[in-house]
């Protein structure tokens, strides 16, 4: 990969005042002159023109709560962004390494200062690690990668059928869940307001980085010591487990079918409640859900801010798979909602991964045996019509298949291997609306 050497930073903040707005403005110009000269910018659709100094200052000046606008200005090399959207602020600066070791206590204490008192969310990574986690376009790819590098990189398509590199495989990829911006990097600064997806707990629980500390109501997160260094095998394991340990690709990811990698960390959200159940080694480090000795749950009333915690050691039954359970029908089921059309092979390798998921557990549960354990897989309507029951026969051929059998608006067979079972149900995402007030079927 070829490095620009550059560090960014980005800091989210809460919804905020027009006065605060302006003083926030403010300190991010005054933060750009202490680190380098400009000499363009270009505010909200205009083109690019020369750096102008009054008109900066006046069009902060001008600066409401809920219009949209945005101001750029740079030298080059360096550059510095700042969004404003219906009152939610966002900015951004992209810096030399020489300019950030010169001045690193300078913007260090900018970014944790801003986060402290009205930020969100704050970063800062190496901009090569940033933009080597997600690049998504083969062709931008090129401008630091080789065709030989980007060749081995995972890939899916675009909402308009182009392929491009499935970034949800990368441990620095940035996802939004519910507002709330989730990324694994160098630094990271989170406001308590992440309680409403994250028990703030299993922040101050996580293994295996270089530092935790919490400021009032900020948390803040530094993976390894030195941010150039993101890609030597250790910090790259360090991130990704960081990740994993979180959990962020259990909250959201957007390719359509997922990441095809067990949970470290799983959710349950129920009104104003968050369970999370994390999962630890006889060592009491975190690892694979099918791995698991210890079990970590967490519930947290998001409302009340009451926090409970339980630890046992044990091991996994089935409704650690199988949550939902109709005992008069027998029955224990569990559901996926996936969208093949962003898949390069139509879904073929996510179905099999989630068979095999499902299928190959090993569970001490008395009820499993004689209940019906159901996976339903809810797809679009045009993919029920040619799911690869088929090419699943003759691919996994250590399982044993039934026929498959149709009915309307749904397709279902039978799988068995040794003492496990499974029957595979693909419905109509059409249907999925309904599935709190009907239930799951199978």
């Amino acid at each position: 990969m070829q490095k620009t050497e550059r560090v960014m930073a980005t800091i989210q903040y809460r919804s905020l005042s027009k006065k605060m707005i302006q003083r926030h403005t403010q300190d991010w110009f005054v933060l750009i002159r202490l680190l380098y000269e400009p000499i363009y910018m270009k505010i909200a659709e205009e083109s690019y023109t020369q750096f102008s100094l009054i008109r900066c200052r006046e069009t902060i000046e001008q600066l409401g709560t809920h219009e949209d606008f945005s101001i750029i200005v740079g030298n080059g090399t360096n550059e510095s962004t700042f969004y404003l959207f219906e009152g939610e602020l966002l900015e951004k600066h992209i810096i030399q390494r020489k300019i950030f070791e010169e001045k690193r206590e300078l913007f260090l204490n900018y970014v944790e200062t801003q986060a402290h008192q009205k930020g969100l969310f704050a970063s800062i990574r190496s901009y090569d690690e940033y933009l080597y986690h997600n690049t998504e376009k083969i062709e931008q790819r090129l401008l630091f990668e080789t065709q030989e590098e980007v060749d081995e990189l995972p890939k899916r398509k675009n909402f308009r059928g182009e392929v491009i590199v499935d970034c949800n495989q990368f441990s620095g990829y940035d996802v939004n869940y519910r507002g709330f911006w989730l990324t694994s990097c160098w630094r990271l600064y989170f406001h308590t307001s992440y309680h409403q997806i994250i028990p703030l707990p299993l922040f101050a629980d996580i293994q295996q980085v270089e530092r935790v500390q919490q400021i009032d109501e900020l948390v803040i997160i530094e993976l390894y010591k030195d941010p150039f260094r993101w890609d030597e095998s250790a910090n790259a394991n360090y991130q990704r487990l960081f990740r994993d340990q979180i959990g962020i690709d259990q909250l959201a990811w957007d390719n359509g079918v997922g990441i095809f990698r067990e949970p470290f960390v799983e959710y349950a959200f129920n009104g104003n409640m968050i369970q999370t159940v994390q999962y630890q080694n006889d060592r009491l480090q975190p690892i694979e859900k099918k791995k698991a000795s210890h079990f970590v749950t967490r519930t947290y009333d998001i409302v009340r801010r009451h926090y409970q915690e339980k630890r046992v050691k044990g091991e996994l039954n089935a409704r650690a798979y199988f949550p939902w359970v109709d005992e008069q029908g027998m029955k224990m089921m569990n559901y996926l909602v996936l969208n093949p059309e962003y898949a390069i092979d139509e879904g073929f390798s996510a179905y099999m991964y989630y068979i095999r998921n499902y299928l190959e557990i090993n569970v001490c549960d008395e009820n499993y045996p004689e209940f019906k354990a159901i996976l339903t897989i809810y797809i679009p309507d045009d993919y029920l019509k040619k799911i690869p029951f088929k090419k699943l026969k003759e691919t996994m051929t250590d399982i044993r298949f039934s026929r498959l059998r149709q009915r309307k608006g749904k397709s279902f067979f039978d799988l068995k291997k040794g003492k496990n079972h499974l029957r595979v149900v693909f419905m109509n995402y059409s249907t999925f609306e309904q599935l709190e007030t009907r239930g799951l079927g199978g």
